[in-house]
């Protein structure tokens, strides 16, 4: 922390004694801190101005972490840095920014909501993948039938258009070569 930071962290708790203070308290410290005020040339909108403080956060896949980068750049502007652990030197599942309370708060709220819906995403899209890749035994290795689930119309539709989407992958062109992909 700065000269500065600290000069300015004196001053707040000057500023939140005079606004909370016993009656002569209030007096007195709103005195100090119009004295403090002008003798290092620091005006309102400084004092109002919240601090930056380092925060982590944390994620599991590579899919998260790129989530979570995008959403700390959307609320903060800036781009995270990653956190390594001091004794492996090995890259941690986390990731840091400088900001505000306010910010981390945004950030932790977006980063769960957006986690959730591209797991939802995620589980659609692999859906749609095996459907488009026919990647299901063929019914005479069936061990049992499974019961089809049932899906809305709004379901299958959204599965249909990732489908069509995509390309067609298949393994007789490899199979037929007897050449490894």
């Amino acid at each position: 922390m700065t000269e500065r930071e600290r000069l300015l962290e004196k001053i707040r708790k000057v500023q939140a004694l005079a606004n909370r203070g016993a009656d002569g308290e209030k007096q007195s410290a709103a005195a100090l801190l119009d004295k403090l005020m002008k003798q290092y040339g620091i005006d309102e909108a400084e004092i109002a101005e919240e601090r930056l403080e380092k925060c982590f956060f944390r994620y599991k896949t590579p899919y998260e972490r790129k989530l979570l980068v995008q959403v700390i750049y959307t609320v903060t502007g800036k781009i995270p840095f990653k956190c390594v652990g001091s004794y492996s030197g090995r890259a941690r599942k986390q990731v840091g920014i400088d900001c505000t309370a306010a910010e981390r708060l945004e950030i932790e709220f977006s980063y769960e909501f957006y986690k959730a819906a591209l797991e939802e995403e995620m589980e659609r899209f692999y859906s749609a993948f095996l459907m488009k890749n026919d990647i299901f035994p063929p019914a005479s290795k069936k061990a049992e039938e499974i019961p089809a689930a049932e899906i809305s119309r709004s379901e299958a539709l959204k599965l249909q258009a990732l489908m069509a989407g995509m390309g067609d992958h298949t393994r007789r062109p490899v199979l037929e070569s007897g050449v490894e992909p």
